[in-house]
């Protein structure tokens, strides 16, 4: 109490806000000072409040610009689109008849109207990018875009091109990022802000170790349990995996993959195969010699195919792969099916072992399944047994997997249970039908209100949706990606204590994949705060609110699941000493020869730094017009430069050293010139084709 009403005594004082409306949090105050007028990327943990961040930078940069600027919040989904228009319209005191929400739906004509008769505008991204790409209006008289999930601007994705239209047409014009997991490595980080036009020193970040933030986060504990595959599992698995061998060494010997020795499907992911089809793919397009190319291509085709089912039997069963293999069969039969489908849906080898899932299917169906499916059940009994009004979410990576382990919840009622579906829109097929919008919504009502306890779903569920606050996550199938692995955690710990359970399969890809994940969300954390800074917060974070991981031990089908530990009880247990960390990561440094302190281009560059340039006239020296029109790019020339200046409201229009430079006379300005050093100022602008020139 203390904390807020000290940070309401240092809040933001502007006419924009409903301040009472507010709960107040000094870092997120002091965050969106620094990133009003300049563009800028905020990297804070899922529950921080990144969105009341956004309302506050939105409220300081109507300040500074002209009356009835816009502003414009992307996000990737409409259902989050519809949050932020809810919390904007609840927290800033802008007339409600000047919100609006345009999506897709809305006929692209009527958005034109909407966009010129609203100042607060919510857009899916995609369509703006539409209305750009088909010039229906300007973003001239915008004066800030906040692009939620900032960690989309890559590649291709609508963010970009809006990012880089919105600098093109508006100089002055200002972007906010918001994202809790821009990337592990530096070239992630630096690509993101390069689509997003942030400058290096405008990037500002926290974790969960530091002290401002710490309060206001709940325990999270994290745990790891493995299985193992069964008999009947690495029986299917070796014969899948010898016959994805005979095709990578077909593709060595035809010199396309370059490792010539030993078993080659333990030197050779699946990424590898993906490569190689976009190389053949060329060369087939190209000019050059293809003796071996189409050939090269089938088989490459049929090893993915293989990949894919070894992935199968290691992360979702035998259950699952049986499905895949029918399907395999049956397109098999069409006329449009591929060469390499058709040679793998005859080779007798893999005939073998559909016959045998079969057979096992119809006598004892139990041996296909996943071990971990076992494990899960047992979870969820005790989970809601200790605690009936949990809400647990479970992330499974297949819409195969996830109608499978809804149907056996629901088959094995065991009165605490009840499961439901959570998937995407599209319909895969007559017996996996999409979910729409209203549908998803109603479910997630229904979740909120406990007449659903559990949600098995796909990656659907991981961001872009109001889901209720979670007591336990599942990671029912390992993701490498550590974006993905962030924004599944995320779902819990949010306004109270919370679990992620981690179920792998021991010795496989599925093993390696978790490794992979939490070596990147290491790697993440010390490319946000750098190494010296990740030393000493792991020396002083509180074991209350930082992420524990433990391995438990493999668990006996036989037996019953013991209960995980309260947080409480086993925090001394769950993690290393501080000490035993920081000598881990120090030998890490130590390997990789870095011999310097790391600095990351996130944690480098979260604090605010004074451009050092020319000797400039004292601070205010020169003075803006709020009303100054923004597409002229004066006052980011201004701060590129390190030129100070202050925004204020005055019937000029800049004014340097008390002198008038241009009044409401001189409105429509075309370019602005300022040049300053210790002795004399020298202003250049063009009015109604004349060069002016004023030298002071």
């Amino acid at each position: 109490m203390i904390e807020s009403e000290k940070s309401k005594q240092e809040g933001i004082k502007t006419s924009y806000l409903r301040q009472d409306h507010i709960e107040s949090r000094k870092y997120q105050l002091e965050i969106a000072k620094k990133c009003a007028s300049k563009n800028s990327l905020v990297v804070l943990p899922t529950g921080l409040g990144k969105t009341i961040i956004g309302v506050y930078v939105a409220a300081l940069t109507l300040e500074k610009y002209p009356l009835k600027s816009k502003i414009l919040v992307l996000a990737p989904t409409r259902p989050l689109i519809n949050q932020h228009y809810d919390s904007f319209k609840s927290l800033m005191t802008i007339p409600e008849e000047l919100f609006v929400v345009l999506t897709g739906k809305i006929n692209p004509e009527k958005r034109v109207e909407l966009f010129q008769e609203n100042q607060i505008i919510f857009y899916t991204p995609q369509t703006l990018r539409n209305d750009l790409v088909n010039l229906k209006y300007s973003l001239e008289s915008t004066c800030l875009i906040i692009f939620d999930e900032a960690h989309h601007a890559t590649g291709d994705y609508a963010y970009t091109l809006i990012a880089d239209e919105y600098i093109d047409q508006n100089p002055d014009g200002t972007i906010l990022g918001l994202t809790a997991s821009p990337g592990a490595s530096k070239e992630k980080i630096k690509v993101l802000c390069e689509n997003l036009h942030v400058p290096k020193e405008n990037i500002h970040t926290r974790t969960r170790k530091d002290v401002d933030v710490k309060s206001y986060l709940k325990p999270m504990d994290i745990y790891k349990i493995g299985v193992n595959l069964t008999e009947l599992m690495e029986e299917a698995y070796d014969a899948v995996q010898n016959l994805l061998e005979e095709r990578l060494q077909y593709l060595s010997q035809l010199g396309f993959i370059s490792v010539k020795d030993g078993n080659l499907y333990s030197k050779i992911i699946r990424k590898d195969l993906l490569k190689l089809n976009a190389d053949l793919v060329r060369l087939v397009k190209g000019y050059s010699d293809k003796t071996g190319v189409y050939s090269a291509l089938s088989v490459n085709a049929q090893g993915l195919i293989l990949f894919h089912m070894l992935e199968l039997i290691e992360q979702q069963g035998l259950d699952v792969l049986l499905i895949y293999l029918t399907k395999v069969k049956q397109d098999a039969r069409k006329k449009t099916s591929s060469k390499a489908v058709k040679i793998l849906a005859s080779d007798h080898r893999l005939h073998q072992i559909y016959i045998e899932l079969k057979k096992n299917e119809d006598l004892t169906p139990e041996k296909l399944i996943h071990p971990k499916y076992f494990l899960l059940e047992k979870l969820l009994i005790q989970e809601l047994e200790r605690n009936p009004s949990s809400r647990i979410l479970v992330f499974v990576k297949l819409r195969d997997s996830v109608k499978n382990i809804v149907s056996k919840l629901k088959v094995n009622n065991h009165g605490v249970i009840k499961p439901t579906r959570f998937v995407g829109q599209a319909t895969k097929s007559k017996d996996d039908k999409g979910l729409s919008q209203k549908k998803q919504l109603e479910i997630l009502e229904q979740f909120k209100r406990g007449v659903v306890n559990v949600l098995i779903s796909t990656n659907v569920g991981e961001e872009g949706l109001d889901i209720a606050e979670c007591d336990l996550v599942v990671f029912y199938d390992v993701v490498a990606s550590e974006i993905r692995f962030i924004q599944r955690k995320g779902r819990t710990a949010r306004h109270r204590e919370g679990k992620v359970i981690i179920l792998y399969c021991k010795v496989t890809h599925d093993e390696i994949y978790m490794h992979i994940a939490l070596a990147k969300l290491k790697k993440m954390n010390v490319n946000l705060k750098g190494e010296k800074q990740l030393q000493t917060d792991y020396s002083n974070y509180s074991r209350a609110t930082t992420p524990r991981i433990k391995e438990l031990s493999s668990v006996d089908m036989d037996n019953t699941m013991p209960a995980l530990p309260n947080s409480e009880r086993s925090s001394e247990k769950l993690i290393a000493p501080a000490k035993e960390v920081n000598k881990k990561v120090s030998k890490k440094v130590k390997r990789e020869g870095k011999k310097k302190e790391i600095q990351s281009s996130l944690s480098t560059f979260s604090q605010d730094r004074q451009i050092v340039n020319k000797p400039i006239k004292p601070k205010s020296d020169i003075k803006i017009n709020v009303s100054f029109p923004v597409k002229f790019g004066l006052r980011k020339k201004f701060q590129k430069d390190g030129i100070s200046f202050e925004i204020v409201k005055s019937l000029l229009d800049l004014s340097l050293l008390d002198l008038t430079l241009f009044e409401k006379v001189f409105a429509e300005l075309t370019v602005v010139i300022v040049r300053l050093t210790a002795d004399y100022a020298i202003v250049q602008f063009y009015h109604s084709n004349l060069l002016y020139l004023l030298i002071f």
